[in-house]
């Protein structure tokens, strides 16, 4: 029997409009997922910025998007607007069978004396830089549900109601014709953690180019560590690209690192790298462990092993036969087509409404 068609709210902070323009790993997912759940015939609301576009009914109290926001925290700490962002969302709960908040924090308290029933997804990690902020999660952890999006993340005891996968438009995110294949690739924010020093010493040990995509959001870092590498014939960086750049940059290239270095709770590089058929060796920290599959669409090494074992795993894709390579390509597509697409994440959280509702 078909299920009846549902009201469902998407609220997301109001930081980038969606689609973002530039590279935004949060707001693309809730994107395809808004514009995904309206193809499958439901009535979705997509609380967001006023400079946004989707098919789904656009309701906004701030026009312009704030900008990236690198401490949230001291974002929320410092002004009530997205407050009032977010309990403009709850204010209408009247309207909807269902809402779902990706607005971490925000939404807790609204939530949990709404009404209307609710499904929380955090895009980051639940290892909070203080402990006011795992406290104020704490509270609210037993009384919402709680959607992980892997398994890894799940590093507090919170009312987790299932795991989802984030998912990638596999229809853009997809192999090229004939590509060149002749260059490493890095892309993400441009911090400490997420590895690009890393990618520098592995490009730099076997004299192979590498091209290092993302925005500056740690100058200091970028000036100590990277501004001095790229001005070399080796290290190319091309900044901040957007979406359709980016998917040449996978296409195009031999293979892309990931050496990051904390327990991040997902990972969309990766997952859109193999979704272009190009592999991926990586630190196997967070939820990396559970989107690379070793030895079969890349290579994940314990980070203890350190970069000695990164430049060895690359270099054996480098030095592997063009039948090796190919079948380690065509994997990587395959594995994300069963299991990253924005189909299936979509499917998945159908069934977690459905759940929760008793439908």
């Amino acid at each position: 029997m078909t299920k009846k068609k549902l009201k469902i709210a998407q609220l997301v902070l109001p930081w980038i409009k969606l689609p973002p323009s530039g590279y935004a790993g949060t707001e693309r997912v809730v994107y395809n997922l808004t514009e995904e759940l309206v193809k499958h015939g439901h009535q979705v609301t997509l609380f967001s910025v006023g400079e946004s576009k989707t098919s789904a009914k656009l309701t906004f109290v701030f026009k312009k998007a704030f900008g990236l926001q690198p401490q949230v925290m001291k974002t929320i700490k410092s002004s009530f607007k997205p407050w009032v962002h977010v309990a403009n969302c709850f204010e209408q709960q009247d309207q909807f069978d269902i809402i779902h908040s990706h607005a971490q924090f925000l939404a807790l308290p609204f939530a949990t004396i709404a009404k209307t029933p609710s499904v929380h997804t955090f895009h980051r990690s639940y290892k909070f830089a203080k402990q006011d902020e795992t406290d104020f999660v704490l509270r609210y952890a037993k009384k919402l549900n709680f959607v992980s999006i892997s398994n890894s993340q799940r590093t507090l005891d919170l009312n987790f109601v299932a795991t989802v996968y984030n998912g990638i438009d596999i229809n853009k995110f997809k192999p090229a014709k004939n590509p060149k294949r002749n260059y490493l690739f890095w892309a993400g924010r441009v911090t400490e953690k997420k590895g690009p020093k890393e990618a520098i010493r592995i490009a730099k040990a076997l004299d192979y180019p590498l091209v290092i995509a993302g925005k500056i959001t740690e100058p200091e870092y970028f000036e100590r560590y990277i501004k001095k590498e790229i001005s070399t014939s080796l290290i190319k960086f091309v900044g901040e690209v957007r979406e359709k750049e980016m998917i040449g940059y996978f296409q195009q290239a031999k293979l892309t690192l990931f050496p990051i270095k904390w327990n991040e709770p997902f990972g969309l590089i990766p997952v859109e790298s193999m979704a272009c058929g190009t592999p991926v060796v990586a630190y196997a920290n967070g939820g990396v462990k559970e989107t690379i599959i070793n030895k079969r669409t890349g290579f994940l090494i314990n980070e203890k092993e350190g970069i000695d074992k990164l430049i060895e795993k690359t270099k054996v894709i480098l030095n592997m036969t063009q039948t090796q390579y190919n079948a380690f390509c065509k994997q990587a597509r395959v594995h994300v087509i069963n299991n990253f697409s924005v189909s299936k994440m979509t499917n998945d959280y159908e069934k977690i409404y459905y759940k929760i509702l008793g439908l």
